[in-house]
């Protein structure tokens, strides 16, 4: 196909419409629109944008998909192709070589200005792709010798004349990966925009070059800031070093390659290996730290050893079920005696910055690639999203390049929601934060869990990997092309305005699904022995990686198919191209591995084959172009010697004001975006795709109340089940990191309490987002932001630990800022905690909606005077009512005391004696009531007199830690009060009939809201609606 792509140009005697490609292949225009009279609603979404984000009013917009088809088809084929593949006959019309703009009965009033859209040369097509799947399936003939790419074009109707087209351009497509032409149509004469094939650049394969690093300390530097390395001086010069060693020289020469100086293959093999974001090189540090709040100096060896993986082993030791902890995709433990559960939950921020859909769509992809890769293959059935954006009615200055929180909100979300439907898997838990700090890069965390049988019929373990020399190494799936190159090095640096196009990648679900399956049959029939996923850094990293276990490997790039000819050996090796699983096979099961592969279409390649020699081995063809042995390639990288130093941040106190309507207040609460109900987005989540899911993500009378966690029972006909929830609170960091890590820990248990989980069997998942935090000249307040990490990871050792509930799988992304010197952007220091449980039987899972009257209400745990970071603050004071968000944060108090009362609780809800239960997050016991009273549609009257010594804005909007609110039905009230004895609960009253969320303080009523106000209130923010 290259060949004929690469002789794309004009001809005058191409039909209209067409363009001759070469000497004989012409490009063909189809184009598709709403038929009159139905609903374009493409064009629709684009109107309603440019309406709430831009306050610009357009009378109409209508949309035309365009389909360049490359082929040696001829016309007539293609027209009767037309409403089989190209258009849904009932509600579209197309046309093949005929501009609809120029068909009257079309479009009758000619537009305003017309906007196309397409992709550029080598971006990943799915549509188009999909289209050519079916152009073969119609037109086998073809073969190789058929392309398409696809196209949007907007003509706007009632367009104001003082509106910049360019400008305009700017807001419907992404430049980094698409292309757009705009025309003022207002002029008769003006020609509509053409868009032409997206022809790839024509490249020649070159061999390797040598880098020469016997060069000053300012000329290795620039080395790695150009060739987008990410690697510090110390890493150069301990590459430098290596290649001075006698031993490696003489290895290296009798490869046949320069003895002093690295291949390109083998630096770029380095960085990626040695990235951030695959060698936690911030975790791994040794850390000088001094507390100069308490005095403390301390040296720390390795925050992950020390906070992390040594807790988790200690709990190894006293449970059965944790199977695999943090050395595979994910993290694995046994539900039962058949089967196995892992969680993994990843993040692509910095992609998602510059291209929303397709960085957050490639998140979702890969991580289901990460289950599938955990032991030998598991079956994704679960997702989890959770974003963290700028706000979405943000009005202030944005950065040149970097675009509106609401766009990036609808890009990321069509990415996830794109990703998880296409790929059949239902997304049943997760949750969006809002802050202006996330302007710079928003958190993009995308999660799965997984599910694998105990043992395979041939008796061996599933969550153990056992490949051998000898073994046969495939690439499976997707071909390698330059989309994705440098995307591990990329993550590891701060975003600026050069951030490399090349980074971003285009998932295709479809290919994946095919690939998944046929992976998970080959798993049963026992032909695999090791899987992992092409992620961060290609072939180097899967296959480096899985070469450990048998010590070596070799690897023929010139094998390894490409989506284009050309790329160099480096881009093959590293390139991070979507879709693609590096599969090992013994030699004798090679015959059935591909008659399986061909059975479902998937393309399989042996790339590789496992050795016992020690080094990682790359040639191309004859040619050897790296050699690099295995031990330096994985654990030569230096360790960082860092400096952390922590003083409590000053912050103005919270004082609330003397004078409150708290009717209104409690609206503007449910207004807030990081409380308000996100319906209109969730729900375009498929939530019960495979029909395991028994606690979708809204519930109660109309199912539109906020659910606290996800439920799943994954085997049909049995009623055990699991447990999916999360949290985090990445305000509470502007008082205390430390803080903010209990907080999360404890709404993710909360969360998954309220549902009913096993208390002694819940596994987590720690992601840490965090600025840069190493002191340099750009980030002088470095040894502060590391300080927080520290504090952090201490709650979260002393949280997990309290809680029982070990770390199986993590994520950290440390360089989450925008730009340089006084313009930088950082988001506060962020940790989402995720969550799996077992549910013994989902049947007896209750929910937070309030579901009749007369049912008494409790609140389980201590309300405190901790009102600073919360929520209520950071409003009063964006309204400009108060200055200060400061005083005491939420802190996780007496984890013991905690964890018993969660456990009686649960005993409570499975003996049938809880009717609903919620837990007490952002904006306190007003909110959390108003919640539960929204979901039933139910009134309720309580009084917070007795809840505790805390002022009164603390017992009505504080976010004390480790507290629920119960509903128990009058029969049973006797009961949970024996079972909850002991337990620290107070009764604040009962529901009622009247509608009305009533809140008193001793005799005075503080606040009479309206059910149905409220939630309007709490709907309003993110409206939806029917086009």
């Amino acid at each position: 196909m290259k060949a004929f792509m690469d002789g794309l140009q004009s001809q005058p005697s191409a039909p209209t419409g067409q363009v001759v490609l070469g000497l004989s292949t012409i490009v063909h225009r189809i184009e598709v629109t709403p038929k009159p009279g139905m609903v374009d609603v493409r064009g629709e979404v684009v109107r309603r944008s440019l309406l709430n984000n831009h306050n610009i009013s357009v009378d109409k917009v209508r949309s035309i998909v365009g389909f360049l088809v490359n082929s040696e088809l001829d016309e007539d084929p293609l027209h009767e192709d037309l409403d089989v593949l190209f258009a849904d006959p009932i509600i579209e019309n197309a046309t093949c070589n005929s501009p609809l703009l120029e068909d009257e009965a079309q479009f009758p009033e000619r537009p305003d200005a017309v906007i196309s859209i397409g992709f550029k040369p080598g971006v990943t097509d799915n549509p188009g792709s999909a289209a050519l799947d079916g152009l073969l399936t119609l037109h086998p003939e073809l073969g190789d010798g058929a392309a398409i790419s696809t196209s949007m074009t907007y003509a706007f109707h009632g367009l104001s004349e003082d509106i910049d087209l360019n400008w305009l351009a700017k807001q419907l497509h992404n430049p980094l990966i698409e292309i757009a032409k705009v025309a003022d149509t207002r002029n008769p004469n003006t020609p509509l925009p053409v868009l032409d094939f997206p022809t790839p650049q024509k490249t020649e394969f070159t061999i390797p070059a040598t880098i020469d690093l016997e060069v000053s300390d300012e000329e290795l530097l620039e080395i790695s800031e150009k060739g987008i390395l990410a690697l510090s001086l110390e890493e150069m010069k301990a590459i430098q070093s290596h290649y001075r060693d006698p031993e490696i020289q003489a290895h290296r020469e009798a490869r046949g390659l320069r003895p002093d100086a690295p291949t390109d293959v083998e630096l770029e093999c380095l960085a990626q290996t040695w990235s951030e974001h695959c060698k936690h090189k911030i975790f791994a540090a040794k850390i000088k730290h001094h507390d100069t709040e308490t005095g403390e100096k301390s040296e720390i060896d390795s925050l992950f050893k020390t906070y992390i993986m040594k807790p988790t082993e200690k709990m190894r030791n006293e449970v059965d079920w944790l199977l695999s902890i943090f050395h595979d995709n994910s993290g694995v433990i046994s539900w039962n005696n058949e089967w196995s559960l892992c969680m993994k939950v990843e993040t692509h921020n910095s992609p998602s910055a510059l291209d929303p859909y397709g960085g957050a769509m490639t998140g979702i992809v890969g991580v289901n690639r990460d289950i599938l890769g955990t032991g030998l293959g598991a079956r994704p059935i679960a997702n989890t999203d959770i974003f963290c954006f700028g706000p979405p009615d943000w009005e202030g200055e944005l950065p040149e390049n970097l675009f509106h929180p609401s766009r990036v909100l609808e890009g990321v979300h069509a990415g996830i929601r794109v990703g998880g439907n296409e790929s059949g898997i239902p997304t049943v838990n997760g949750a969006i934060v809002f802050d202006d700090r996330f302007i710079g890069k928003p958190l993009v965390y995308a999660g799965t869990i997984g599910l694998m049988p105990r043992y395979l019929p041939d008796g061996r373990e599933t969550h153990v990997k056992n490949p051998a020399e000898g073994d046969l190494v495939y690439m499976v799936g997707g071909r390698v092309g330059a989309d994705g190159i440098h995307g591990a090095t990329f993550s590891s640096l701060e975003l600026t305005e050069e951030s490399p196009s090349s980074a971003v990648q285009i998932g295709d679900p479809i290919t994946q699904k095919k690939m998944l399956d046929m992976i998970l049959e080959a798993r049963d029939a026992g032909l695999i022995t090791c899987i992992t996923d092409n992620g961060a850094g290609g072939l180097s990293s899967s296959i480096g990686e899985m070469a450990e276990y048998t010590d070596g490997c070799i690897i023929d790039l010139a094998s390894v198919p490409l989506k284009q000819s050309g790329l160099s050996a480096w881009e093959i090796l590293v390139s991070e191209s979507q879709e693609r699983m590096t599969v090992a096979v013994r030699p004798s099961d090679q015959t059935a591995f591909e008659k399986l592969a061909n059975l479902h279409e998937v393309e399989a390649t042996i790339v590789a084959k496992f050795t016992s020699t020690g080094v990682f081995h790359v040639k191309y063809g004859d040619l050897t172009v790296a050699s690099l042995p295995l031990t330096f390639l994985h654990d030569g990288v230096p360790q960082l010697q860092l400096q952390s130093e922590w003083s409590p941040p000053k912050n103005a106190p919270f004082e609330p004001p003397s004078e409150a309507n708290h009717n209104e207040i409690l609206l503007d609460l449910l207004r807030r975006p990081n409380i308000a109900s996100k319906e209109t987005l969730v729900r375009q989540y498929d939530h019960e795709v495979i029909a395991q899911t028994a606690v979708k993500p809204f519930v109660g009378k109309k199912c539109d109340g906020p659910g606290d966690a996800g439920v799943l029972a994954p085997i049909h006909g049995d009623s055990q089940g699991f447990v999916v929830s999360c949290g985090l609170s990445p305000r509470y960091s502007d008082i205390d990191a430390g803080a903010m890590a209990a907080a999360a820990v404890d709404e993710a248990v909360r969360n998954a309490v309220c549902s009913g989980v096993d208390t002694s069997k819940m596994a987590g998942c720690d992601n840490y987002c965090w600025p840069d935090p190493i002191q340099s000249e750009k980030t002088p307040d470095g040894k502060f932001k590391l300080a927080q990490l520290v504090r952090a990871n201490r709650e979260l050792e002393r949280a997990c630990t309290g809680y029982n509930v070990p770390c199986i799988s993590g994520k950290d992304s440390m360089k989450n800022d925008y730009g340089k010197g006084k313009d930088k952007i950082s988001i506060p220091p962020t940790l989402l905690f995720s969550l799996i449980g077992n549910h013994p039987d989902v049947r007896v899972s209750i929910t937070s909606d309030l579901i009749d009257s007369g049912h008494h209400l409790f609140i389980l745990g201590e309300t405190r005077e901790e009102l600073g970071a919360n929520e209520v603050a950071y409003m009063l004071r964006r309204q400009n009512r108060v200055e200060g968000i400061g005083g005491k944060v939420p802190r996780l108090h007496d984890i013991e005391s905690n964890l018993s009362r969660y456990k009686a609780l649960t005993k409570a809800i499975h003996k049938g004696l809880v009717s609903s239960a919620h837990d007490c997050s952002e904006g306190g016991v007003s909110v959390a009531l108003a919640e539960m009273c929204i979901g039933g549609r139910q009134g309720a009257s309580i009084d917070i007199a007795e809840i505790g010594k805390a002022s009164r804005w603390a017992r009505l909007y504080g976010e004390s830690l480790a507290r629920i609110i119960v509903a128990v039905m009058p029969e049973k009230l006797e009961e949970f009060k024996q079972e909850m004895d002991g337990h620290h609960y107070v009764e604040l009253g009962k529901t009622n009939d009247s509608s009305h969320i009533i809140i008193k303080d001793g005799g005075e009523t503080l606040l009479d809201v309206d059910v149905e106000s409220a939630a309007e209130a709490w709907k309003e923010t993110f409206p939806g609606g029917d086009f």
